[in-house]
Formats: C-alpha cells, structure tokens, sequence
C-alpha cells in the first residue's frame, strides 16, 4: 500500500516544478525527495519521471500519478474533517437563530436540558441559510420567525416575543397600560434596523416619517442612554433580560399582532433531543 507521505511528496513535486522547491516546501532534502519518488515509482510499478543530469521532470504517467495523488490527498483531508465533525457533535449542541432575543433564553435552556454537553450560538438573519446549516449538518438546531416545512424537518413553537415601547417617564403616554400603533404615528421612534423580522413588521405597520432607523444595536442603545430623551421600540425580551434603562418605562404595545412567534427545527434524527428542549419551554 501506498503512503500518504509519497502521495504528499508527489503533489508537491508536481506543484513545485522542481526537486529544489518541493524539498523547500516539504522542509526535506532533496536527496530524501529524490528516494522518496525512487520508491514510489516502486510501489507503482513504473516509471514517473524523465531525469537527466541536473533535472527531473514528470512523464505522462507521473501527471496522471499526480492527478490521483491530490484527488486522494483531498479525499484524505475531507475523511478527516468529517469524522472530527461527527466527534465533535457527540458532545456539542449548536443552536443557530435569527433573533438575538431568543439566544439567552434558549441558551439557558440548553445548557439545563444537557449539563454534559458544550453550547455553541450563533446569529443569522437569513432563513435560507440557518435551513441550509441545519440541512448540512452544521448546525443541531435553528431558530426561525417561520416554521420550517420541510420533510427532513421536525419543527415545533418555541418563544414568543411581544413588542413594547420605551417611553421617557416625564410623558404623559408613560403613565399608560398600553399603547397602540396608531397612538405612535405621533412621534417618531428609534427602530434597530437589522433587516429582522421585528423591522420588517414595523417599516409594514408605520409611516417612515415615524421611523429613526439605526444600523445596529449598539447605536440604538447609545441613543436610548443618552442625555436626551428619546421614544423607542424594543420588545419584552429586554425585560427578561433585565435591561432597565433610567428615565423610561415600558409600555406594552396593544395592537393583537404585535408580537412574533419563533420556532425551533432540527432533523428528525435529532428529535429525541429536541424534545428534551421542548420538554423544558
């Protein structure tokens, strides 16, 4: 059987163009290289190479030994990383979403649901690509603001996020229950607009002169912890989360679909654990 080594040396001979720069790659000597091609022309059974003097150069076999070699070496590589992957996801359940909001608290539940194993999170906006991750096993679970219909696919409620209002406690408004979407086209109110599902319905239910977009979360609470008081969506998350800026108060927004469901999918492969989770919600 052929070594990997000769099949790594070969690549890199064919790379390299020469005995001299293959050997600088490989950190050998070029009489070490030289033996070690020797004895690969011996494995196969046939000769690879055209030498002369001061030069060694592939023959027709040796460029279709060199094919084989890297299409081999690549398949070595992907075996490899495959089955690290597969090692890997025996103790590590990773959770991708497209909300921020429902990582800590999915998170904590995961970390309840499998004390044993190592949690891993991500955030992406795209729908597409969490199903495509899930699909291709790179992720164990995703969290979408859509159920996932597809026949791989075990797919069940998870959180629910109600949208709310910050409002600066000096106002009158700060004083209320609860106030409805038309009750906010009167001011205009920061939104942290990151393409999310919460953005989407908000740009869909007010007029854009209501709207003071920011590009990211940062810079949206830079905003709400200034000096000047400003009005603001967020959503009941925050609350869980325990942010309380000073000077404002949360007031829950009336409207009956103000407020986003989120599911959690896996493979259905993967639905014994996922029912673990459930189990927990």
């Amino acid at each position: 059987m052929i070594e990997m080594r000769l099949l790594e040396i070969m690549s890199t001979f064919a790379e390299a163009g020469t005995q001299a720069a293959a050997a600088e790659r490989l950190h050998i000597s070029q009489p070490t290289l030289s033996s070690a091609m020797k004895k690969l022309e011996e494995e196969i059974g046939a000769p690879l190479f055209e030498r002369t003097k001061n030069r060694m150069v592939l023959n027709e076999n040796g460029k279709a030994a060199a094919e084989y070699a890297n299409r081999i070496l690549r398949e070595e590589t992907a075996m490899r990383q495959q089955i690290q992957q597969m090692e890997r996801r025996k103790h590590t359940i990773s959770l991708a979403t497209v909300t921020m909001s429902a990582l800590g608290f999915l998170t904590g539940k995961l970390q309840q649901a499998f004390p044993e194993k190592q949690i891993t999170t991500s955030l992406c906006p795209q729908h597409e690509d969490l199903l495509s991750d899930l699909l291709d096993g790179r992720q164990t679970m995703i969290v979408t603001d859509q159920p996932v219909l597809h026949e791989d696919v075990y797919c069940f409620p998870c959180y629910t996020e109600h949208m709310m209002v910050l409002v600066p406690e000096r106002e009158p408004e700060a004083q209320l229950d609860s106030l409805s979407l038309d009750q906010l086209t009167a001011h205009q109110l920061l939104v942290n607009s990151n393409g999310g599902a919460w953005d989407r319905y908000i740009r869909k239910k007010m007029p854009s002169e209501s709207i003071l977009g920011q590009s990211s979360f940062d810079d949206w609470r830079m905003l709400i912890e200034s000096s000047v008081p400003v009005w603001a969506f967020i959503s009941d998350s925050a609350i869980q989360a325990r942010y309380q800026p000073a000077g404002y108060r949360f007031i829950p927004v009336s409207d009956e679909d103000a407020h986003l469901d989120y599911w959690c999918s896996c493979l259905k492969q993967n639905k014994k654990e996922a029912d673990k989770l459930r189990s927990l919600l």
